[in-house]
């Protein structure tokens, strides 16, 4: 059988080796959206949920894997449990704790002090896992791919999201109001509530790879947001109202 009858490359050994490797991402993210369609039917865990292993999860307790079949049924509905509670965060949206305004002089040392406070609620780059804002939310972030696809993942996701906006609309209104300040003409409570939320998530992926600022080896990730969270500030809040 000649070359050609059996479909050889012809390619350069590193070209095929490239083009082997952008085909298996295109095989990847087919992958993903058959796993999420399967999510949304109720068939299967996702991500690391679905390697999560009753037996070890058991043992924490010094119990074995059946102590979870009972209450579940099996490790895949233990499995679907899991990822469906991570994908429902509000209660810890709501418990979410935020710096009175008034133990601050003005309007800009208490938004420095909520992102700091957001900062250091996020992910910590190579920290021991445990259960906190942080970590969840870490560990929602592996289903994304998924949401690409599934309701199952979008919709809470979503659900959950407004939920935070909500609140950080009700902060800043008490805070503009406590301060006696206001939004620049054209610009909303919503409108600065969405930016600091996607601000602050946005440094958080930093902060799963990272401590330091990634320009400045010398500063904390800390200052990433603090920074960049005080041009969101100056364009939204009018500076004070001449004495």
């Amino acid at each position: 059988m000649t070359d050609r009858k059996r479909g050889r490359s012809t390619l350069p050994k590193a070209e095929a080796r490239r083009r082997y490797v952008e085909v298996g991402e295109l095989v990847a993210l087919e992958q993903i959206r058959k796993d999420a369609k399967l999510l949304d039917r109720g068939a299967t865990a996702v991500g690391p949920f679905a390697r999560l292993d009753a037996n070890a999860v058991a043992a924490r307790d010094g119990k074995t894997r059946g102590a979870i079949s009972n209450l579940f049924g099996s490790q895949a509905a233990f499995q679907a449990a899991t990822l469906a509670l991570a994908l429902n965060a509000g209660e810890w949206v709501e418990q979410v704790k935020f710096p009175a305004p008034a133990d601050f002089p003005t309007a800009e040392a208490w938004f420095d002090a909520v992102l700091a406070g957001q900062s250091a609620r996020g992910p910590v780059h190579g920290a021991k896992p445990t259960v906190n804002d942080g970590f969840l939310w870490a560990l929602w972030l592996s289903t994304m791919p998924y949401g690409l696809w599934s309701e199952q993942v979008s919709r809470p996701s979503m659900k959950e999201y407004v939920q935070w906006l909500r609140r950080l609309e009700r902060i800043f209104t008490q805070a503009l109001d406590h301060f006696g300040r206001a939004l620049r003409a054209g610009t909303t409570i919503n409108d600065l509530a969405c930016a600091v939320a996607s601000l602050i998530e946005g440094i958080w992926l930093n902060q799963c790879l990272i401590k330091h600022h990634p320009c400045d080896p010398a500063e904390p990730i800390a200052t990433l947001l603090l920074r960049s969270g005080r041009l969101l500030w100056r364009g939204a809040v009018a500076p004070p109202a001449a004495p």
